[in-house]
């Protein structure tokens, strides 16, 4: 009697991760694992991703849609900080630190994600995969290039004639802090 062929496993559709900055940096194969340790998700208008304070647990790719990044304020109140679109990814810094989330986000639209978890990343770093290396090194440059862009902001409100009290100044920095830097 001829054994059964087991049935095949389904390859992975086609990379949506290759036109992702993040990712642009891996060859196919390695968009491809990394598409494999990836589950979807799908929110609604409205629905929270993480909230501020969570503890983060993996990064977040958005395919479709827009995500709100927001801040809790002293007043209780929230305020939109950041929107990002589709290519872009939330929660990179949740790979490489165990500090919980400093802003929360939710869906702006309905949105439809990728999620990589902590362990997934950690357990392809750890086996010497070249491209979760080559993910490090792009958020390393990225972080690199935010703290530049808030360094010389920080050196444009410190080198400007005095304002009255007062000013926004500093709440305007705030802001541009809040929005440059991705959570």
């Amino acid at each position: 009697m001829a054994k059964k062929k087991a049935p095949a496993k389904k390859a992975a559709p086609p990379s949506e991760l290759a036109g992702i900055p993040a990712f642009a940096g891996m060859n196919a194969a390695d968009r491809d694992l990394f598409r494999g340790a990836m589950s979807e998700r799908n929110l609604s208008e409205g629905e929270p991703l993480f909230r501020e304070g969570d503890a983060g647990e993996g990064l977040w790719v958005v395919l479709k849609g827009d995500v709100s990044i927001v801040k809790r304020n002293a007043k209780g109140g929230e305020r939109e900080v950041a929107v990002l679109e589709a290519h872009e990814v939330i929660g990179e810094m949740d790979l490489i630190s165990d500090r919980p989330h400093n802003t929360g986000a939710r869906a702006r639209s309905d949105c439809g994600l990728l999620f990589l978890p902590k362990k997934a990343f950690q357990d392809l770093l750890r086996k010497g995969n070249p491209g979760a290396a080559s993910m490090v090194v792009y958020f390393a440059r990225m972080l690199a290039g935010r703290l530049d862009a808030n360094n010389k902001r920080m050196l444009e409100i410190l080198d400007a004639p005095p304002r009255a009290p007062g000013s926004s100044e500093f709440s305007e920095f705030k802001r541009r802090l809040l929005k440059e830097w991705s959570f």
